[in-house]
């Protein structure tokens, strides 16, 4: 009778985390989504650098589809992740005193309680959906 007790209660445990799991990644924006709305503007929907915007930029945009390519096979998930949250110097992305998107992702996130964590997560993701563009 114990063992069922036991057993009953670990499955409504394990039923309303699964729950809540999926109540908290349904919430959670794919690599994708958050590539499109920060990122394609300049950098096209498939990373090609032919975004709405590009025409207007002073810069030339590379090709995010062959990062790996040109960097012997390696995809440079650090690099990317560094360009995209400003830490790393990027003539179209502003100077690291001022980071154009981790600094976004930041201001976002300013009443949530983990917001470098969450800011550094949404990187990640968008630097995950970027390695999946290269050819």
């Amino acid at each position: 009778m114990v063992r069922k007790i036991l057993y009953l209660t670990s499955l409504v445990g394990v039923g309303i985390l699964g729950l809540q799991l999926a109540a908290w990644c349904s919430e959670i924006d794919t690599g994708r989504d958050l590539y499109l709305r920060y990122c394609s503007s300049c950098h096209g929907k498939d990373g090609k650098g032919d975004g709405f915007v590009s025409p207007f930029l002073k810069t030339e945009l590379p090709d995010l589809a062959l990062l790996k390519k040109n960097n012997k096979g390696v995809f440079p998930f650090s690099g990317v992740m560094t360009s995209i949250d400003g830490s790393r110097v990027v003539r179209g992305h502003g100077d690291p005193a001022m980071p154009v998107w981790g600094e976004v992702f930041r201001k976002e996130l300013e009443p949530q309680k983990y917001q470098e964590r969450t800011s550094l997560l949404k990187v990640k993701i968008i630097a995950e959906y970027i390695s999946t563009l290269q050819r």
